[in-house]
């Protein structure tokens, strides 16, 4: 049976404003803890450069990123596996059992990009920051990655599994193992436990990631964000790959409805922790006001974990007419201040009385503004030569 998501589903909790909480964990967010114990073994460099600055971000100088798993053959313990790996960003394998394994054979990808890879798993039931799994979501909470080095071209290897990451308690609704493949040919996770006692369901991509995860990027910010980057209804890593052929980003929305700058400060190191990425956007100002606007802080916090700080414009709204152009000379300073951080799109100016985008007495972009908000980043992200 396909698994599907259904859009309305998702976003049923996200409010008429930007105040109003998303679904799930997004009120009890600022509270949120740590994100469950992780081991990685075997595991090289990690990602992500320390104090680069935007030019160094855009300018390239890292091996790039490619996606090697779409439409490998995939097998499942239970369930259509190749939901997992396709193209669709709605679709995902759901097992009917647990424990569970999803594995591919990669014994077909040229044996150079099978060393060190990057393997991101995504559940799109959750908010990013999980302080309460519950049934409905089929978050993997225990699990372990593993490889195998026995010849493709048939059925999984029953024996001769080496694992190479363990996660229990895990909080998070899309995680990344960074490890050395050493041209084995397949790769599988196997979940033990899930929030629901019955499957768990996910999205598996495996990368050739030579320079870590050079071209992933966390998108942080309020339900603006949330309901633009959801995977399920994004074609953000699409658009870019439409533009850069062979380039998929590893985009993971990691937006709360009603978030601003300083509920933001509580959450970040939660945010931050077990993210291997290279970019970290920072989508913030609709909920906030210009007096009380700590942009900069949030700027500290990314660039002393060794990550990029991307900070857009906040968008053009009529509910915004009066702040919106003083939050945004704010962010201008901010540029000249800090170096490393990587300007996003002007959504300001892309989005001004575009009311058809986003409509009169709303800060929300309709579903065209969506798409529209969307190739805006595109923009962004073609920009940066991982």
């Amino acid at each position: 049976m396909e698994h599907r998501l259904n859009r309305a589903a998702i976003f049923l909790a996200v409010g008429a404003a930007a105040c109003g909480g998303g679904p799930a964990n997004s009120q009890a967010a600022a509270s949120a803890g740590g994100a469950g114990g992780s081991t990685t073994l075997g595991q090289t460099a990690g990602a992500g450069g320390v104090n680069a600055t935007a030019g160094q971000a855009a300018g390239g100088g890292a091996s790039p990123m490619q996606l090697i798993s779409r439409d490998v053959p995939a097998f499942a313990s239970t369930g259509p596996a190749n939901d997992a790996n396709d193209a669709r960003p709605d679709s995902a394998w759901s097992s009917q059992a647990l424990p569970a394994w999803l594995a591919y054979d990669v014994s077909e990808v040229p044996a150079a990009q099978r060393k060190q890879v990057l393997l991101a798993w995504y559940c799109f039931w959750a908010d990013y920051l999980v302080t309460q799994p519950t049934p409905e979501q089929m978050l993997p909470l225990d699990y372990v990655v593993e490889t195998n080095s026995a010849a493709g071209g048939g059925a999984p290897p029953t024996d001769g599994w080496v694992e190479t990451a363990q996660v229990t308690a895990n909080a998070k609704s899309a995680r990344q193992h960074l490890f050395d493949l050493q041209g084995a040919n397949w790769v599988r996770m196997s979940v033990t436990k899930s929030s629901d006692s019955a499957k768990v369901m996910l999205d598996m991509d495996l990368y050739s990631a030579p320079s870590g995860d050079s071209d992933g990027w966390l998108f942080l910010g309020d339900s603006i964000t949330y309901m633009t980057t959801q995977r399920a209804f994004s074609d953000l890593p699409a658009l870019v790959e439409k533009d850069q052929r062979g380039r998929v980003p590893l985009v993971i929305d990691g937006a709360l409805g009603g978030t601003n700058t300083t509920t933001a400060q509580d959450i970040m190191g939660t945010s931050l922790a077990e993210f291997d990425g290279h970019y970290v956007v920072l989508a913030y100002g609709t909920n906030d006001h210009a007096a009380e606007f700590k942009m900069e802080s949030l700027v500290q916090k990314v660039i002393a974990a060794g990550r990029v700080p991307v900070v857009p414009h906040v968008p053009w709204s009529d509910q915004k007419l009066d702040e919106g152009p003083l939050l945004n000379q704010n962010i201008d300073a901010l540029y000249l201040k800090y170096p490393e951080i990587l300007p996003g799109p002007d959504l300001w100016g892309a989005f001004e009385n575009r009311l058809d985008l986003i409509p009169h007495g709303d800060v929300h972009p309709n579903t065209a503004g969506q798409e529209f908000l969307r190739e805006q980043w595109a923009k962004t992200l073609n920009g940066v030569m991982p």
